[in-house]
């Protein structure tokens, strides 16, 4: 009995979707036997049992009028608008073929479907401690293997540098390949390393020690080999919105520390340009070498040419599903989120799945001046920092449309309203499932 009482499937799915998701690469590269990608289908399959085991409690809780905390009513009615208006624009609007059309639905909804789950099944603190360690656990050992590849890559064969069917990332006229940990592209994966990055540097602000600094190191370098450069201003980013988070009050003692870490960052990057200027580092991080400067150019003709058809068909779009991973012939932008929402749903609708995200980002900041929960500050203040990141990077670039980070989160943002309704229980002793 004790056993059983210990056990919990809800925690046992969310944590293999966790493993099938962030090893999906792994799955896919070498226990692939046709064209059907594994790691995807893997990942599909659990979704699936997840939406099974949701259906068949909201159909449970309406026969016995079980009654549900109002934050995850406000999460369950925005996600069931955004799901009818998407699948009435997709079926009686849109003319993109209908397997894009599939497809756009899943990316955008039903990989939500984590943010449902888990506020409504982790009835304990301890299982939303062990989903975290052992996603934060994966990622390191992901993070790890990222380093084995940029020493190792002229030695290693192709399975282990990216994914099935891609080719590796490197830079014309050199012999670096940039890591990817096959979680996805470069951009895909410096992005995944953002949200590690962000966990734990707000770890360190509340726990200073040298294991948290050694491991924000580890993770900050392997961010830096990915050259990435939207991912390097992440970590400035994740800093400064941390350093406010934590000790940000309006005074002049504050101002002059925050000013005098801004001019030390000025001091060194202009150090490291004089001193540097020549290597490959700094031109990638400056885009002055030839592949950062067609990166760009190739950037501003796809918005343009965007917000161009935007201006002619703004209410709606071009279709759902034909701009993201799952888009087609009818693809226009290839980076920046965005806009691809915009472009996918038109501008109400664009405007209505931007509002669930600025409501979910508001919840979180508000959650965090709240609550004195140790962990609970910790995951507020980590997702904070890197949905700040999301939100200026998807100006340029889709990480936050891949796959990996797109459901990973949502899972920490589950992760951290199941949290809530758990510390609502215990302080106002209310049954919020």
């Amino acid at each position: 009995m004790f056993i059983l009482a210990k056990f919990s499937l809800s925690a046992l799915l969310v944590k293999a979707i966790i493993i099938a998701l962030l090893l999906s690469g792994f799955f896919t590269n070498f226990l692939s036997f046709s064209q059907i990608n594994t790691g995807t289908v893997l990942v599909d399959l659990l979704l699936s049992l997840i939406l099974i085991h949701l259906l068949l409690w909201y159909a449970y809780s309406l026969y016995y009028s079980v009654q549900v905390d109002k934050v995850y009513c406000f999460i369950l009615g925005s996600l069931s608008i955004l799901f009818i208006l998407t699948l009435g624009k997709l079926l009686l609007i849109d003319r993109n073929p209908f397997p894009e059309k599939v497809l756009g639905l899943r990316n955008n909804l039903i990989y939500i479907a984590p943010l449902l789950y888990i506020p409504l099944f982790f009835k304990r603190e301890r299982h939303i401690i062990k989903t975290l360690n052992l996603l934060i656990a994966i990622g390191l050992l992901l993070v790890v293997f990222s380093y084995f590849q940029f020493v190792f890559a002229t030695s290693l064969p192709k399975s282990l540098m990216v994914l099935r069917s891609e080719a590796t990332f490197g830079f014309w006229g050199t012999s670096i390949v940039r890591p990817t940990a096959l979680v996805g592209n470069t951009i895909i994966f410096s992005s995944f390393t953002i949200i590690l990055f962000s966990f734990y540097f707000a770890k360190y602000l509340y726990n200073t020690t040298w294991k948290c600094f050694f491991v924000l190191l580890l993770i900050a370098v392997a961010t830096l080999l990915t050259f990435t450069r939207a991912a390097l201003a992440g970590l400035i980013i994740v800093v400064f919105v941390g350093l406010y988070l934590r000790y940000g009050r309006l005074s002049v003692s504050f101002i002059l520390r925050m000013f005098g870490i801004a001019l030390l960052l000025v001091i060194l990057a202009l150090g490291a340009y004089i001193f540097y200027q020549d290597s490959l580092m700094i031109k990638r991080f400056t885009g002055q070498d030839i592949n950062s400067l067609q990166s760009n150019n190739e950037h501003f003709t796809q918005i343009e040419a965007s917000l161009s058809y935007l201006a002619q068909r703004p209410f709606a779009g071009i279709g759902v599903g034909s701009q993201g991973p799952s888009g087609g012939s009818s693809k226009m932008i290839t980076d920046g989120y965005w806009l691809q929402l915009f472009l996918e749903n038109g501008i109400l609708l664009g405007s209505l799945y931007l509002f669930f995200y600025v409501s979910c980002f508001t919840f979180a900041l508000r959650e965090f001046y709240r609550t004195r929960n140790l962990l609970q500050k910790q995951l507020c203040m980590s997702f904070i920092c890197f949905s700040v990141y999301f939100g200026a990077a998807s100006f340029l670039n889709s990480a936050f449309a891949g796959r990996t980070n797109f459901i990973i989160y949502w899972i920490l943002f589950g992760l951290l309203v199941g949290e809530h309704l758990i510390e609502k229980k215990k302080i106002y002793g209310f049954a919020s499932r």
